[in-house]
């Protein structure tokens, strides 16, 4: 099944991230995320899951077990003869696992799948452990999967007949991911590089964020019970849908004039989505007693750190996270409206957000040196994010390989991809978790919220508050 060559390079230690992935992953909050698909037509299942054998080899990381190997570290160790879950079933019927949410790395490989089809219609649902990679990497995966679908449903007269050749997965970029640098312009001074990330670690540690709550009446986090609308310990009408994502889109035309917004004011969509998301979460905490509200709002923001010598195939983590916090007073209506996202975007330029992202990383690494360091801080009860937001840019450009009809849709053999959307996970004291794509030229905004925190209609209103935030957005362009 494997090449020897990517077979010779396992067992593979563990990166930073992985490690992370794994020390943060619990039963009530897995570190798992999830795409959803919607399809016009219905998948062959011969093909599909044929396609599906032929693509895993190029992804070894969502093949692969994490087993310790005598006293050593944990390491991916391949699994050759496990594959991933495939549930198929009619349009309609639930989505479950028998495990839980949770994928359990000892014992399961990091990819599961569901299929729902019927009426010229196919809803797919893929499952990833964060371990085994970032949600572009999924892309990635995901674009392999259709690609190599779409050449056994095609005639080779068809769209995806001259696709690119199947990928193959190299060894070297494998053994590459998690290394990774500051960025030149932020290297030519070490002592005043190492003296930003002393600042910016203290400001993060004495910056304490508020814990967004459902509402004014909300009980303390750390009393709500591991049952409370976690739909495990649910049955009948009331129980909640297995990975849960709230999502909601944008026409093309309120996406072209976001886009035009960023251009006009020399910052990216990407800020003004997180200038946005401040003041949402300020309005949402309005009504609650400000003594009880700590004053900083935080947003954590996944970064991207590959670069060319890290344009790998298979599917891998390429990314850390950077923290982008503000005062409540900031996030309040003001005079000048764009004074808040041009701080931002001083804030989240290219270099100091790949420099916060390694420094994060290299914190983690260096906290692995200290016995109880890592376990100390991850069980902590404190509040290190309000709220996480994610931004996936264009889903089409994230695809390994690919066909675009004449509509701007990905066209797999008989399929043509509708629709697609995902979320992060979500982790204890940060129970929201925001995710940003464009596909079919339409922004959409998803929210994945913590089940034992957020009823089904708390996260609702959550998102339609955000989205009612950048409509507002768009509408003061037009005027």
């Amino acid at each position: 099944m494997f090449d020897p060559a990517v077979a010779a390079i396992f067992p593979l230690p563990l990166t930073t991230f992985e490690k992370y992935m794994l020390w943060d992953d619990r039963d009530d909050c897995p570190m798992t995320f999830a795409f959803q698909l919607r399809l016009s037509g219905e998948i062959d299942r011969a093909d599909f899951e044929s396609a599906l054998e032929s693509v895993l080899p190029v992804h070894p990381l969502l093949c692969a077990l994490v087993k310790r190997l005598g006293r050593g570290s944990p390491a991916w160790t391949l699994a050759e003869r496990l594959r991933p879950t495939i549930d198929w079933g009619v349009l309609g019927a639930v989505a479950k696992s028998p495990r839980g949410e949770r994928i359990d790395l000892r014992f399961e490989t990091g990819l599961r799948v569901w299929i729902r089809q019927g009426g010229g219609v196919a809803e797919v649902m893929l499952q990833f452990h964060h371990a085994c990679c970032d949600a572009l990497g999924a892309l990635r995966f995901i674009g392999d999967l259709l690609a190599a679908y779409g050449r056994r449903a095609t005639s080779t007269d068809g769209c995806l007949a001259s696709a690119p050749t199947h990928p193959h997965c190299e060894p070297a970029d494998l053994l590459r991911r998690g290394r990774f640098v500051v960025p030149k312009a932020a290297n030519g001074n070490r002592i005043r590089t190492l003296w930003n990330g002393i600042v910016d670690g203290v400001r993060f540690l004495k910056r304490r964020p508020a814990m967004l709550l459902p509402n004014a009446a909300a009980p303390d986090l750390q009393s709500v019970p591991a049952t409370r609308n976690n739909p495990a310990s649910q049955e009948g009408p009331t129980a909640r849908p297995f990975l849960e994502i709230h999502r909601q889109a944008f026409d093309r035309p309120e996406t072209q004039r976001l886009r035009q917004l960023a251009k006009s004011l020399g910052v990216t969509v990407n800020d003004l989505l997180l200038r946005d998301m401040f003041q949402t979460l300020q309005q949402w905490d309005a009504g609650q007693a400000s003594k009880s509200l700590k004053p900083w709002l935080r947003i954590a923001v996944p970064v991207n750190l590959k670069n060319g010598k890290h344009d790998r195939t298979s599917a891998a983590n390429g990314v850390s996270y950077t923290f982008v916090t503000r005062h409540r007073d900031e996030c309040a209506p003001s005079p000048d409206p764009h004074a808040l996202v041009q701080g931002i975007h001083r804030e989240t330029d290219a270099v100091t957000r790949s420099r916060r992202a390694v420094m994060f990383l290299r914190g983690f690494r260096s906290m692995e040196c200290i016995p109880g360091a890592i376990r100390l801080y991850m069980r902590s009860s404190r509040c290190f994010a309000t709220v996480v937001l994610s931004n996936l840019g264009e889903i089409g450009r994230q695809f390994g390989t690919q066909c675009v009809s004449e509509a701007g849709k990905i066209v797999a053999g008989n399929l043509i991809l509708e629709d697609i959307f995902a979320a992060p996970p979500v982790r204890p004291n940060t129970p929201a978790a925001f995710m940003a794509g464009t596909y079919d030229e339409r922004l959409w905004v998803s929210l994945r919220a913590d089940l034992r925190v957020f009823t089904a209609d708390d996260a609702s209103r959550l998102l339609s508050l955000y989205v009612d935030r950048i409509r507002q957005t768009v509408s003061a362009d037009r005027h």
